[in-house]
């Protein structure tokens, strides 16, 4: 999925960590090995960001959360517009 994110030009970076994810399904608590992806782009390309995940894994439905940056640096948000341009 990251490959595809970079390859597509939708990200800029995508950091990977194995997580242990205790949610909810259909009414029971369960816990899975599972990954979350922090994926580096532009709010203008959240959606695409979406688009790919559904069709790189159609085994589940990406939870996708966007977080709008209090501060960041010249450098890297120049780093990200250059790299999803």
């Amino acid at each position: 999925m990251a490959t595809k994110l970079l390859s597509e030009k939708v990200a800029a970076g995508v950091d990977i960590f194995p997580i242990y994810s205790i949610h909810r399904d259909s009414g029971q608590v369960k816990g899975v090995n599972a990954a979350s992806m922090i994926v580096k782009t532009e709010e203008r390309k959240i959606q695409q960001v979406n688009d790919v995940l559904r069709q790189t894994n159609t085994e589940f439905e990406p939870r996708v959360v966007s977080f709008k940056p209090f501060r960041i640096n010249q450098e890297f948000k120049e780093w990200v517009t250059t790299s999803v341009a």
